[in-house]
């Protein structure tokens, strides 16, 4: 590699760093969000991008609602706010049972169900705390949200086994009505991740109740879960369907670079914390995935990304982006002030053709994204002025 070349990411680094805003108390101060929408440019459209509703402190999830209502998790609260007409509701939603919080657990995921405009159900995935102390699990629970205040009918579907790290958790339904749920906690070299009688670091499929379908992978095994579907994972924040396909796709987090896109297959072992494509936490390289018993990435982001939420878009406000893969980033290597939404484009072959990062002008940690029921694109960012952004078509 050239001098000049590496003396020119240096500036660009330093640059980054320098016009970053100060730190307090370890976490950097964050940017804050413009007071009237902006337009900002992408390699295929313009955009104007404003916010929907901020001041939620650190949320984690977010469902934009068939009525247009968009839900939020406030993490560590814990609470689930909601937004109508685009006013945040002072007031969080009552009707949640016992969540246990602490670093990195709490309430992580809201999800609506494929037929809530009927049924009024959300499914919510969030740390309940065991009898032994220190020890809490993943857990799945249910309730029906009317527009109201009072979430009805709350009930516990799934808990999991018992963790003492933990770490984030996405949910989606497949086509056929079952429930896809990661579960993080196995973000150190322990092999945690490869274990099948533990779950951190793996992915569940339930079915809509909670219960196991009896084809999931493992079923019938006396040194598995039956819940779990794939596993060699890392930290996961991200998954999505193929609108076409129908499969599961799929992002976590390496250590030290190494983020990768994945595509789940039922009893594929994704190789973490043996192989991967980055570094660990203390600078060691990993191990390179064997090309025998593992299953090998999609695509890789190396400085990581951190991604967190995953969307597929099919909607008509953006033709030209119809198709692409949407993914939210919360910062680029360890620069803090580095968040954006990252947008993919591929083949009929999955083969990559095209990737670019949107919104970076805003310095935004963009915990998660959805297509609203208007075709437009609502990121979800987590500071502690967390917010809602909406983009849509420059005029």
């Amino acid at each position: 590699m050239h001098q000049g070349f590496i003396f020119t990411l240096a500036v660009i680094a330093l640059q980054a760093i320098l016009a970053a805003p100060a730190h307090a108390q370890g976490r950097p101060t964050p940017y804050p969000l413009p007071d009237a929408p902006v337009v900002l440019d992408s390699v295929t459209a313009t955009m104007q991008v404003s916010v929907v509703a901020q001041g939620i402190p650190r949320p984690f999830g977010f469902a934009v609602l068939p009525n247009s209502h968009i839900l939020i998790t406030d993490r560590y609260t814990p609470a689930l706010r909601v937004i109508r007409e685009d006013m945040l509701d002072p007031e969080p939603l009552q009707g949640l049972q016992a969540i246990r919080t602490g670093f990195h657990s709490g309430l992580l995921d809201v999800e609506a169900h494929p037929d809530f405009a009927q049924n009024q159900l959300i499914y919510l995935s969030y740390h309940t705390a065991l009898e032994t102390e220190g020890e809490y699990a993943i857990t799945v629970g249910r309730a029906r949200y009317d527009g109201s205040n009072q979430l009805k009918d709350f009930e516990q579907l799934f808990i999991g086994t018992p963790m003492t790290i933990s770490g984030g958790s996405r949910m989606v339904f497949a086509p056929d009505g079952k429930l896809f749920v990661t579960v993080g906690g196995a973000m150190d070299r322990r092999p945690l991740a490869q274990d099948l009688m533990r779950l951190e670091g793996k992915v569940l499929r339930l079915n809509a109740d909670g219960t196991i379908p009896a084809d999931n992978p493992f079923v019938g095994r006396t040194d598995a879960r039956p819940e779990i579907y794939s596993y060699g994972h890392r930290d996961q924040y991200a998954v999505a369907i193929h609108p076409q396909t129908g499969e599961l796709f799929h992002a976590e987090l390496g250590p030290l670079g190494g983020d990768k896109l994945n595509i789940i297959k039922a009893g594929g072992n994704y190789g973490w914390p043996l192989y991967g494509y980055g570094s660990y936490n203390d600078g060691e390289p990993m191990a390179k995935l064997p090309r025998e018993g593992y299953e090998s990435a999609l695509l890789i982001w190396q400085p990581g990304i951190v991604p967190s939420g995953l969307m597929f878009y099919t909607g008509d406000a953006f033709p030209q982006w119809q198709g692409n893969l949407f993914a939210g980033s919360i910062q680029r290597g360890r620069l803090p002030g580095t968040g954006g939404l990252e947008r993919v484009v591929f083949n009929e072959n999955m083969w990559e053709l095209q990737r670019e990062t949107l919104v970076t002008e805003l310095h935004q940690r963009v915990r998660d994204v959805a297509q609203g029921p208007d075709g437009l694109i609502y990121l979800l960012t987590e500071e502690e002025n967390g917010a809602v952004l909406r983009l849509e078509p420059a005029q």
